[in-house]
């Protein structure tokens, strides 16, 4: 019989496989990982998912998944024995087994990954929200310097995207809001740091947290040309290891450095909700007044597409519904919600 926690991983799983996006790049894997679970070859699999349970307890299931996806992807680049797995014009009934074997034969590489690592998938655009949020609350709340801290930066893209024109009018253009967007203003930065647990990921990590499709091989090209866009500032700029699960280490550094704005994208849901409440409190209670804790989540744990925004003022744990985003990959649209006067005033509509 399935233990509880292996039958909620496999309903999330199950849930993964009917997102709206189809052949979004993982779709691919998710089922061949379903034929695997259900299969006679499951050994590979639960001794992985022993392991990863008893190295990191509050992972989500949504996070385990990916993670497992990811691990295997990187194995796929570097070994072509694997690469299969990923073939969409090879049948499920070829693909499965090579996933299979590659479960089993590979178990403790796979492991050693998905334990050192997290989902660092990097969206080039995820920025855009930030830059106006953060832009229209600075100047609602008269901030002359922000000290900004991104928790769970990966390769520390948006601390770099921040302020530069020439990315966000490359993308600008392709995300809506409703009823309007907030003019771009220029953050008054004068510290910006990003932090993620060691090791920091490589940017041939990201690339394997990339799907196995021509969409998101478009969605990495963005990385890369952000990555050289991103000129020199004269802002002091900080990329860390810090595990954010470490709460004395998180709030020392949040002091030490006098961080008033933190932006957190698409890390929270890789955590079980107690484990995320913990973070939330740990980072607003290190905060003064006037701060900012502004979070992207998944909408649905990666099942459904599309994100929800939520702020954080000035040292509160209750959330600000502040806007809802259709697509995670923020080409779509943005709709504002009641949060975000309180977070901006209402002159951001002028």
């Amino acid at each position: 019989m399935l233990s509880t926690r292996k039958e909620s991983l496999l309903k999330t799983l199950t849930d993964m496989g009917r997102h709206q996006q189809g052949n979004h790049g993982w779709s691919l894997f998710h089922e061949c990982l379903s034929e695997v679970a259900g299969s006679e070859q499951t050994g590979g699999l639960d001794e992985l998912l022993a392991a990863l349970w008893s190295r990191r307890p509050d992972i989500s299931d949504t996070h385990a998944i990916t993670l497992i996806g990811i691990a295997v992807r990187q194995l796929a680049l570097q070994e072509a024995a694997f690469a299969d797995v990923f073939r969409a014009e090879l049948a499920p009934s070829h693909r499965t087994p090579v996933l299979a074997r590659a479960l089993s034969e590979r178990t403790h590489d796979i492991a050693r990954l998905m334990e050192s690592h997290s989902n660092s998938y990097t969206g080039a655009r995820r920025f855009l929200l930030p830059q106006l949020v953060v832009g229209a609350f600075a100047e609602f709340r008269r901030l002359r310097r922000v000290r900004l801290l991104d928790l769970g930066t990966s390769i520390g893209l948006l601390p770099r995207q921040l302020n530069n024109r020439r990315i966000f009018d490359r993308f600008a253009g392709d995300l809506r809001w409703q009823p309007q967007a907030p003019v771009f203003r220029r953050i008054p930065l004068a510290f910006v740091a990003g932090v993620d647990r060691p090791p920091l990921p490589t940017l041939d990590w990201v690339r394997a947290c990339h799907g196995p499709s021509d969409y998101y091989e478009q969605r990495f090209e963005e990385v890369r040309w952000s990555l050289e866009q991103a000129e020199p500032a004269d802002t002091e700029r900080v990329l860390e290891p810090l595990d954010i699960l470490d709460p004395p280490a998180l709030a020392g550094f949040l002091e030490a450095h006098r961080i008033n704005v933190v932006t957190c994208n698409f890390v929270l849901y890789q955590y079980t909700e107690d484990v995320t409440r913990r973070i939330i409190e740990t980072v607003v209670g290190a905060l003064g007044t006037p701060s900012l804790l502004l979070s992207m989540e998944p909408s649905h744990a990666l099942t459904r597409m599309g994100c929800v925004v939520h702020a954080y003022l000035d040292g509160s744990p209750k959330p600000l519904h502040v806007a809802d985003v259709s697509d995670g990959h923020f080409v779509g649209t943005v709709t504002v919600r009641e949060g975000f006067d309180e977070l901006a005033g209402q002159g951001w509509r002028r």
